[in-house]
């Protein structure tokens, strides 16, 4: 093999010149990059020969796909047959040479194209080995051979380039293959070794049936493919990640979903469409394969996991462990095995980040709680159902429950494992040793001692992983210490022997090696003895196995190797030594002072900020960035991740124990030292060496050793100054050093990037210096420094300078009133402000309050800043404000000697909803204003605060009102009561107030005065609000207004507002003129590419398109520049390399990358539907591989218009692998749909699924039907066994859809029944089971009799009255009057009664009249609860407008529908049924098919539907095509159809499906015994 090779890379170079064994290219991705990039600009001014090129990279693009899946299929047998190393790189090589060419060279796009084309479409064979698990080894020669051929055709491709104008002229005029340079032949025996492969193949495959006797079928089915040469076999995109989620209606789903995510505050670029974390995926990804088997059988693990859990088993599972064991990797292994388990287990999984602990946030785990509540909601319908009902409060409910301290009531209103629900959930939490300890605390004390332990136990099970001392210190929670746990470094050991495994083999070491060699021996050795050396330490691990590498390298190895192998191994010792050595003093110096700012600082140190510190400390710029010293000089230290800077685990507890071990820091109390620098300038070496002798000779006395390194350059080998060390006072009080250096200059470019950060943490540090000084008696400040740290404070509250100067920092944080209070303390100490001025410092002392005493200036420019002035960014204002109102209440509260109520009470105002005129008091009271002068500015900031921080619209109209009532109130006033009033739905009112903060604005004393920006903005939400009230003519002039606009952005936004208004003009002919005018021209770029974009990411982005398409459909020259700027905007955003990872940077990132796979699939959508493709290619073939691109593509990122693009990808090749094999009476595509349907999650909402089952049922395959589908009406029957009725609708709908594709119809219908809205006055008069309150069993017996009687004389009455079922308002109405009329009558009938004398006759008739008057009444009562508004169950219309809207029609009560019985959730209007089958209609109805078939849905309230409180159903007699129409279905129910109850019915279609009632059943059961038995326990 070795030799096959070594010939090819020298008869390559024989042929053409070139070497293979030079250039940088590596791998097929490096060749993949030359071939999209290069030449980009050769044929630029040539458009013909362009698209030659373009068609010959194209082609070169194919091969090189083939060719990885053929070098990938010869590495399969690489474990026994030596491959060498360099088969991908000179293969890679060989090809790239090809396409790396300088300049046009005519003729030459032709050859390749004509050569690549060929091999491409030879190639295309090994896409078969796509889908075998192994290659048979007795292949392996063969497919070599052909890669080898494959490389010498480039040579002679190569070597045709370098010939004369002349040949290539002559040669244009005939086939490549017609010259005589040997290209010719060598084309011929790279088919011969293709024909050679094939037979060896067909033998071998053979050979595997008849050995295993295997299906023949699959023989011959893969023998078809391999003779498969058409476009759609060569269409190879990867499809990959979980896929689409649609539930009753996908639409209101998501929304749903939009609405949890935002309320909860889960970031937008979060996905919609999986039931995983990217972060999960992440680290499962990272893992080696086989990592963790072990866990699987841990008896901890199976006791969690077990489906019959004990209740005396913990439902707490603990994953510890040291640093660096495996923590992480074992909990996102577990997760995914969650998410793999079949049935209602849904998981949600949240990883705490170093940051969080340095970010010291409050709210850690509540906010990984409600991102875990979001998970869930995205694969449970009924959680989904019942948290977006919660969130309809808004974001304010949830913001004041996480305030609390106890996660309890925040978890209730979450709904997640609600009594009755039958599904289990699991909560994982990882990387706990990240949080704060306080929200360590607080998160085991939730999941110990809250009723997630006692009343969700066993339906929620939690698992907790972090460093072994966070749970080893709280073994006396009751719950910890009874929790099932895995400790992982005591298991680890075979994981780290995969790593071993790998590493070794990356490097080729010490491989194949033979039984009983040395080598084997050293390898057994290696894998043996290194992870019992390392304690469960990766990161030792990897410091030890570099060792052993670095070993295996030399001659000295076998010797050497038992040495290494028996000593400790320490994961930094090693590293930072050979830094030191490395390094010079002053580096070390730099070092250190990084160190202090990554490891003590309290939040994680973006490189921009570390930048700005380290000229802090140096006063000069680096000429390199920061980037490249720390990943080239300080890598063994430091590490970056996503732009920010952490220290290597264990290098700060590793450099903090070599400090005490080693000398005492700069600030031990008892440090004494003697030091002195010795200039020599021109002294004899002979004399100077004389000299350093006898000072040497001094170092015999004790406590004279003289440090020579202390200042030579190579100090850091031996010199104590120069040694790698952090103290974390030392750390605190540089820190806080620079920030007073920072505050006490004006900002400098270099420096402002870390303002924010020493302002906001400013006091965090100084309270690090206190704390630290109070808890180690061995170590404090020197009085000189604790002076300067007081002189320093009065310099910063002393006045207002520092905080106008440094402003723009000030405004960007706020300090805690718990920080405050710090540095209150700090004030009073005696050895900090003894040298400050005394009158200061008595105010200070003597004040009520620190915002009377130090903190009085920042108050003040705070408040004024904010409410008289607008100098000061209201958000920020407002929460400092908060912190010092805080303050004061603590304050009152101590002097009222409360301090048990101080907590709660200071809390308040952070807690509950703010009051704005408590928050208006104070701050007027401070500034000592009276009311007289609170003027407009003062309510109209108190209003624009209260809109930002989400409050009702109610009070920011009325704080807005407020100031509009004051003197001269600002355009601004007007501009936020417009905004409010849209939040209310207002629109008219919202315009009237815009308008006349437009006209305000345009006055010429305009105060404040206005920019052209807000100018525009005004006219774009003028604009905005003409539109939402259909206004179009009016928006498009106010849009048209905004786009000449200066700002880019409002520009976009106007023309993108434009583009909206103008489709919906009724002059279609006009539009399409203004959709020509934005496609390039001579001259000019043009606008289409970057709407196009911003189309792409608007809400409203299916809509838009598919009026843009309908259109333009009419005239194909436009359609086909659309399509055209649709290329361009996939282009650019795939191509776009300049990218840096700035915050703002990375948003527009995910935004491009999900706008290019949103717009891939309306290319796909142009291609399908309007058979436009580019260079002519098979438009559905094209459209094919443009779904599974965008699919690809959406598999990256989240959103909205991500999540249902990427949907409809998926629909729409489910749809299309459907209806070809419906067509075609043939399975070609099953496997291809298969896959669709086993990569999506949720069996229950699945288009793959549905099709899948569909195809089956309809060719009579019903087992197969069934196997497909059983898992939906698991499901579903799973949902229908649980204790909540409400969850009854999900669980209809389940069995409807899977019934009908199955086709059996009939059950289908049956569902339909239970789903859909009986006729109101007969649903709420049917009297079954209601409680009539008399006290009395027999009574209520009676009362029951009568009222149900009565109820049906009453339904028949309002029946025979009103017997149109569309009119139910007016059956309410006849029922009402019937029933007071009986009333009335019955009444009277008693009164008369009354005045009859009291025989035994009479008393009986009057009890009788007196039951007739309770039931009527009771009857009353129950017709007038009834709200038409809500009904159990909506279906909607899918279908579109002739000018391409979106249908708004819904199945109501006058309207009916037609169900799709194919599609997973397709319905549709009359209306709209009849466009999407005729191709005429002028509608574009891209979702269903016109070859489907369609249920007839009647209107709602007929006598069909008996609603989900119905006992019984009734079975139709038969489902049969309409007599006019074949494609829609009627259902017949008979005169008297046959009746069931609903259990009979459930038990009956359970059967047929092969799914256990019974077991279903047990399980609900055991979950309620559960939960019985542990809430009895509990309340024991």
């Amino acid at each position: 093999m070795e030799e096959m090779w070594s010939e090819a890379v020298r008869e390559f170079e024989n042929i053409c010149g070139k070497s293979l064994q030079k250039g940088d290219v590596k791998g097929f991705e490096d060749v993949q990059k030359k071939i999209e990039g290069d030449s980009k600009a050769t044929y630029s001014t040539d458009a013909g020969q362009r698209d030659k090129w373009q068609k010959a990279k194209g082609a070169g693009l194919k091969s090189l796909q083939y060719l990885k899946m053929l070098v990938g299929a010869a590495s399969q047998a690489s474990s026994f047959i030596p491959v060498p190393g360099a088969v991908a790189s000179i293969t890679s090589n060989a090809l790239c040479f090809v396409f790396d060419i300088p300049e046009a060279i005519k003729g030459y796009e032709d050859a390749v194209s004509e050569v690549f084309s060929e091999v491409s479409s030879a190639l295309s064979q090994f896409q078969i080995y796509t889908s075998m698990d192994h290659v048979d080894p007795t292949l392996i020669e063969k497919i070599h051979r052909v890669m080898v051929s494959f490389v010498k055709l480039c040579a002679h491709v190569v070597k045709y380039r370098q010939g004369g104008k002349w040949e290539r002229f002559v040669q244009r005029t005939k086939s490549i293959f017609d010259d005589d340079s040997g290209l010719s032949s060598e084309m011929t025996e790279f088919k011969q070794a293709l024909q050679q492969q094939r037979d060896v193949e067909g033998t071998v495959t053979l050979a595997v049936v008849v050995e295993t006797r295997q299906d023949l079928a699959l023989v011959l089915e893969r023998a078809i493919v391999l003779g498969k040469t058409t476009e759609e076999t060569n269409q190879i995109v990867s499809e990959t990640q979980k896929g689409v989620q649609a539930l009753k209606d996908d639409a209101d789903r998501i929304k749903t979903l939009v609405k949890i995510r935002d309320v909860l505050g889960v970031p937008s670029t979060v996905r919609l469409d999986t039931v995983t974390t990217q972060t999960c995926t992440n680290i499962y990804d990272r893992c080696l394969y086989g990592t963790g088997s072990w866990i699987w059988t841990h008896d901890a693990y199976t006791a969690w996991t077990a489906s019959n859990k004990s209740k005396d088993v913990s439902h707490m599972l603990i994953v510890s462990g040291p640093p660096s064991s495996g923590k992480t990797s074992a909990s996102a292994l577990i997760t995914k095995r969650l998410e793999e388990q079949k049935g209602r287990t849904y998981v949600a999984h949240y990883f705490f980040p170093a940051s969080t602990k340095k970010q010291d946030d409050e709210n850690s785990v509540q906010s990984a709680l409600k991102y875990m509540a979001f998970q869930i909601a995205r694969a449970d319908a009924t959680v989904q159902k019942d948290l977006g009902k919660a969130c309809d409060a808004g974001p304010g409910a949830f913001r004041r429950l996480a305030n609390l301290e106890s996660l309890d009531p925040l978890w209730a209103e979450l709904k997640i494992g609600v009594p009755g629900s039958g599904a289990t959930y699991y909560l994982v939490f990882d990387g706990i040793e990240n949080l704060p300890s306080k929200q360590v605390d607080v998160l085991l004390n939730f999941v110990s001692n809250s009723k997630l332990s006692g009343d969700s136990a066993g339906r929620v099970r939690v698992l907790v992983a972090g460093l072994d001392d966070y749970f080893d210190h709280r073994l006396s929670i009751t719950e910890i210490n009874k929790a099932l746990r895995i400790r992982v470094a005591e298991h680890n050991g075979p994981d780290m022997r995969l790593v071993i495994d790998e590493a070794l083999a990356k490097r080729g070491m010490l491989q194949h090696t033979k039984p009983d060699s040395d080598q084997q021996r050293a390898r057994d050795q290696i894998v043996q003895k290194l992870p019992q050396n390392v304690n469960g330490s990766y990161s030792r691990l990897q410091f030890g196995l570099d060792d052993v590498i670095r070993l295996l390298s030399t001659r000295t190895a076998a010797r050497e190797l038992d040495r290494v192998l028996d000593q400790s191994i320490s994961s930094h010792e090693t590293a930072i030594k050979n830094l030191q050595r490395s390094l010079t003093v002053d580096e070390v110096s730099e070092l250190n002072e990084l160190l202090k700012w990554v490891l003590f600082s309290n939040e994680p140190m973006a490189l921009n900020e570390l930048e700005a510190a380290m000229f802090l400390y140096s006063g000069t710029e680096s000429l390199v960035s920061l980037q490249y010293i720390i990943e080239n000089k300080y890598s063994a230290v430091l590490k970056l991740e996503d732009g920010y800077v952490y220290g290597k685990d264990g290098v700060k507890e590793y450099l903090q124990k070599e400090k005490a071990n080693s000398e005492k820091s700069p600030h031990s109390k008892d440090r004494a030292t003697i030091s002195m620098t010795i200039t020599i300038n021109n002294v004899d070496q002979e004399l100077c060496g004389h000299f350093l002798w006898d000072l040497a000779h001094k170092a015999i006395r004790d406590k004279f050793k003289f440090d020579f390194d202390a200042a030579s350059p190579n100090s850091a080998l031996h010199g104590r100054q120069a040694a790698i060390t952090v103290d974390e006072l030392e750390a605190h009080h540089t820190i806080v050093t620079r920030a007073f250096e920072y505050l006490d200059r004006e900002p400098k470019d270099q420096t402002k990037e870390v303002g924010e950060y020493l302002v906001c943490w400013l006091p965090y540090h100084l309270g690090c210096l206190r704390l630290r000084q109070l808890e180690d008696d061995d170590r404090e400040l020197t009085p000189n420094e604790q002076s300067d740290i007081g002189q320093n404070l009065h310099k910063l509250f002393r006045d207002q300078q520092v905080f106008k100067r440094h402003k723009a920092s000030f405004s960007k944080c706020w300090w805690l009133a718990e920080e405050i209070e710090d540095l209150q303390k700090l004030l009073m100490d005696s050895a900090v402000v003894r040298r400050v001025d005394k009158e200061w410092r008595l105010a200070v002392e003597q004040a009520s309050s620190p915002t009377k005493g130090f903190l009085s200036e920042l108050v003040e420019v705070v408040v004024r800043g904010f409410l008289k002035e607008r100098s000061w960014d209201v958000n920020n204002a407002y929460q400092w404000i908060l912190r010092f109102m805080e303050v004061d209440e603590k304050k009152f509260q101590q002097s009222l000697k409360a301090p048990d109520d101080s907590k709660s009470t200071a809390s308040s105002s952070l807690t509950n909803e703010t009051d704005w005129d408590g928050l208006s008091t104070w701050c007027q009271k401070f500034l000592g204003l009276q009311d007289s002068e609170l003027d407009s500015l003062w309510y109209e900031r108190l209003a624009e605060v209260s809109a930002s921080q989400g409050n009702k619209p109610a009070t920011v109209l009325s704080l807005y009102q407020r100031a509009l009532e004051k003197e001269s109130p600002s355009w601004l006033c007007h501009r936020g009561m417009g905004t409010a009033y849209f939040l209310e739905e207002n629109g008219e009112e919202a315009t009237a107030q815009m308008e006349l903060a437009l006209k305000e604005a345009e006055r010429e004393n305009a105060t404040p005065t206005p920019q052209p920006k807000d100018i525009a903005e005004l006219r774009l939400l003028l604009g905005k609000y003409a539109f939402a009230a259909g206004n179009l003519q009016k928006a498009a002039e106010l849009y048209s207004l905004g786009t000449q606009s200066d700002d880019p952005e409002q520009a976009r936004q106007a023309q993108l507002g434009y583009l909206k208004a103008r489709l919906g003009f009724p002059d279609e002919e006009g539009t399409r003129r203004y959709l020509k005018g934005l496609l390039p021209a001579e001259g000019a770029e043009g606008k289409m590419v970057e709407i196009l974009k911003m189309v792409a990411k608007d809400y409203d982005h299916d809509g838009l398109m598919l009026k843009i398409f309908t259109v333009a459909k009419r005239d194909l020259s436009l359609l086909k520049d659309i399509v055209g700027a649709l290329e361009i905007a996939t282009a650019l955003l795939e191509l776009n390399g300049d990218r840096n990872t700035s915050e703002t940077a990375e948003d527009n990132i995910f935004a491009e990358e999900a706008a290019r796979g949103v717009l891939l699939y309306d290319r796909g959508v142009a291609a399908y539907t309007y058979k436009i493709s580019p260079d002519g290619t098979e438009p559905v073939g094209e459209a094919l591989r443009l779904w599974r691109e965008s699919r690809e593509q959406l598999s990256r990122v989240g959103g909205r218009n991500a999540f249902t693009a990427r949907q409809d990808a998926t629909a729409a090749l489910a749809k299309h692998y459907f209806q070809s094999m419906v067509d075609g009476n043939h399975l070609d595509h099953v496997d291809k749909l298969a896959k669709l349907a086993e990569e999506d999650p949720d069996m229950f909402r699945s288009d793959s699924v549905g099709f899948l089952g569909a195809v089956y049922a309809l060719r009579g395959e019903k087992e197969q039907a069934r196997t497909a589908l059983r898992g939906r009406v698991r499901q579903a029957l799973q949902i229908l066994s649980d204790d909540l009725p409400q969850n009854d609708t999900f669980g209809f709908s389940g069995v409807n859809k899977a019934l009908g594709q199955y086709q059996d119809l009939r059950r289908a219908a049956v569902a339909i029944s239970l789903l859909g809205q009986p006729d109101f006055v007969t649903e709420a008069l049917q009297l079954e089971g209601v409680d009539l309150v008399l006290n009395d069993s027999e009574a209520d017996e009676k009362l029951l009799k009568t009222a149900t009687k009565l109820g049906q004389e009453t339904i028949q009455a309002v029946v025979a009255q009103v017997p149109d079922t569309a009119q139910q308002a007016k059956r309410i109405d006849a029922a009402h009057a019937h029933i007071e009329a009986h009333i009335l009558a019955a009444e009277n009938s008693l009164a008369e009664l009354e005045a009859t004398s009291g025989s035994d006759e009479v008393e009986d008739l009057k009890r009788q009249q007196k039951g007739i008057i309770h039931a009527y009444k009771t009857l009353r009562s129950r017709i007038s609860t009834i709200d038409m508004s809500t009904s159990q169950w909506t279906w909607t219309c899918d279908g579109c407008t002739p000018d391409g809207k979106r249908c708004e029609n819904k199945h109501d009560f006058e309207r009916e529908l037609y169900h799709c019985i194919f599609c997973t959730n397709r319905d549709f209007c009359s209306d709209c049924l009849a466009r999407l089958r005729a191709p005429d209609s002028g509608a574009e109805i891209i979702v269903c098919s016109a070859k489907h078939q369609w249920l007839r849905v009647p209107p709602q309230g007929g006598a069909m539907y008996l609603g989900l409180r119905s006992k019984t159903v009734r079975l139709p007699k038969e489902v049969q095509p309409s007599a006019d129409d074949d494609r829609v279905l009627d259902i017949h129910w008979g005169e008297n159809p046959d009746e069931v109850t609903v259990e009979e019915w459930k038990e009956t279609l359970a059967a047929e499906w092969e799914i256990s009632l019974e077991e279903i059943k047990k399980e609900m059961k055991k979950h309620s015994s559960l939960y019985e038995s542990e809430s009895s326990g509990k309340s024991d």
